[in-house]
């Protein structure tokens, strides 16, 4: 090292003196002077890191001149307790130049102290009392645009913004104005109300969607899925559904969920509607019925494995639906689902629901995640079948996560690794539980897909139009030809009987045929699936 670097790594450093110096002032005489070079190295580093990101505030904030709150900021990122007193206002350092004592005579830096009357003190008038905290909520927008409402800000043109942008002078005046808020003034909100329409119509269809009357139920499930007018009530029905979820949970009350659950997929299914700026409400009140503890007043009898499936699904979708538009929105969810799994501390049935969660949202994420937990799984299942008091609930729980692993791990793993498959290398990856019968179930759907195959192959071998020495046949007098069961455009073949027209309740299709499997019996606790 040169000498020109080491009185650079001099002047970085604080000097030895004033860190011993401390240090005997906080009662740490004699302390070695291998630590007191420790101790200044480390505290060079600490000021050094804080400068610089002291520094960076600066630039972040369009300025040129370090101030005492950029410091403040830089030692609260580092969890670091900010300095008390030091806040200027003016600019100016509030320290003043003095003469050291002693031969060196060399220049100290000390915090200037003013002296004050206690008359002063005494006659000061007291502040104010500060008013006491409270919270309102209002809409900051409703589909996209702000509410004029005395809570939001002022809404400016795009001419007025252009010609103020343009203006630096303007621009100044019109920012002062617009921060200049008065706090003593209390503004009171504007209520956003609803016609006398949208009144009736939301009261109905609440009503219709948790009802104990099917047909109601599902003329209103229907209404919410095809609706174009829905946006000015969007917002409370999501809100209806938030706290319908909150609140059966805590009543276990299984119907009521289901019918919850509906409503959200007919707002899905909705194309008119923008469910983008609700996921907020929508997503914890989904996210609760998959992975709930207990759904219903008897989880042994009661179906409600149908809800964590329905709802795991309607998550898969939402996913796909808006993980393009908002940045890390599937990773926070797979995230959710894996934090959930490796809980030790939550029962099967959660586990459960993290599972069916995981495996709905498609092939990749099967192949990343969910196989490399599936050992995991089938080591956590053997110590409940060790357990002597496994109780009912749990036995349903592992013929349940069985059933969901033989659904999906072997399409996914057939898709996925190609022929031949070992057994050990089932057991080495997938444990001894599940192993073999993933093995069974892969071997299976390979030979159902190559038995598949191979007929459709003979069928076209065999078919005659495949055929390059086929002959046609020989039409003899009074015989129909072949080609006249086929008529042509504009011709007209009487038939022998006349046609009988289709039954028309069986021509019908149902209007939820894709959610039959949810649909409750007339009584709110029993489900019929």
């Amino acid at each position: 090292m040169t000498t020109t670097d080491q009185a650079k790594t001099a002047l970085l450093q604080f000097p030895y003196a004033s860190i011993q110096f401390i240090a005997d002032s906080n009662q740490c005489q004699h302390l070695p002077d291998e630590c007191i070079k420790y101790l200044t190295l480390e505290a060079t580093g600490v000021v050094r890191f804080l400068l610089q990101d002291a520094l960076k505030f600066t630039r972040k904030c369009r300025r040129t001149k370090m101030i005492t709150e950029d410091f403040e900021s830089a030692m609260k990122m580092r969890y670091l307790e900010p300095i008390v007193g030091f806040r200027l206002s003016n600019g100016n350092l509030p320290f003043k130049t003095t003469t050291a004592a002693g031969s060196s005579h060399r220049e100290v830096q000390c915090i200037d102290d003013h002296e004050l009357q206690l008359d002063q003190v005494i006659t000061a008038p007291l502040p104010k009392v500060p008013l006491d905290i409270s919270i309102r909520t209002h809409w900051l927008a409703i589909e996209g645009k702000q509410p004029t409402i005395n809570e939001n800000p002022e809404i400016i043109s795009k001419a007025d913004l252009t010609a103020d942008s343009l203006d630096p002078v303007s621009m100044k005046s019109l920012t002062k104005k617009r921060y200049n808020l008065d706090a003593s003034k209390i503004k009171t909100s504007n209520p956003h109300e609803l016609s006398l329409e949208q009144q009736i119509y939301y009261k109905e269809i609440t009503e219709a969607c948790v009802g104990s009357e099917e047909q109601k139920r599902t003329e209103a499930i229907a209404s919410l899925s095809t609706e174009t007018g829905l946006h000015q009530i969007l917002p409370r029905i999501v809100l209806f559904i938030s706290e319908g979820v909150k609140i059966n949970l805590m009543q276990y009350n299984l119907a009521i969920l289901i019918y919850l659950m509906r409503m959200t997929s007919a707002l899905l299914d909705n194309k008119s509607l923008y469910c983008e700026k609700y996921l907020h409400q929508l997503f914890p009140a989904i996210m609760s019925c998959i992975l709930a503890k207990q759904l219903c007043a008897r989880p042994d009898t009661d179906n409600h494995w149908a809800l964590r499936d329905y709802a795991a699904s309607r998550c898969a979708q939402m996913v796909k639906m808006f993980s393009a538009n908002i940045h890390g929105l599937r990773n926070r969810i797979v995230r959710i689902f894996l934090r959930t799994f490796h809980s030790e501390r939550l029962p099967l049935v959660t586990h459960y629901g993290a599972l069916v969660g995981l495996c709905e949202m498609g092939q990749e994420t099967i192949e990343e995640l969910v196989f490399p937990i599936i050992r995991t799984l089938g080591e956590r299942i053997i110590k409940y079948l060790e357990n002597p008091s496994l109780s009912s609930i749990d036995k349903i729980t592992i013929d349940r996560i069985s059933g969901v692993i033989s659904k999906y791990i072997p399409i996914a793993y057939r898709a996925s690794r190609p022929a031949p498959d070992d057994l050990e290398h089932f057991k080495h990856e997938f444990g001894s539980y599940y192993g073999h019968r993933l093995h069974t179930h892969v071997i299976q759907l390979r030979q159902q897909s190559r038995s598949t195959s191979s007929q459709s192959t003979q069928n076209r071998q065999f078919s005659p139009s495949s055929g390059s020495n086929s002959r046609p046949s020989k039409i003899l007098p009074g015989q129909a030809s072949p080609s006249s069961h086929h008529q042509n455009p504009g011709s007209v073949t009487p038939s022998r009987s006349p046609v009988r027209p289709m039954n028309p309740s069986l021509s019908k299709q149902h209007p939820q045929s894709s959610t039959s499997s949810l649909t409750p019996a007339n009584s709110h606790e029993n489900v019929i699936l």
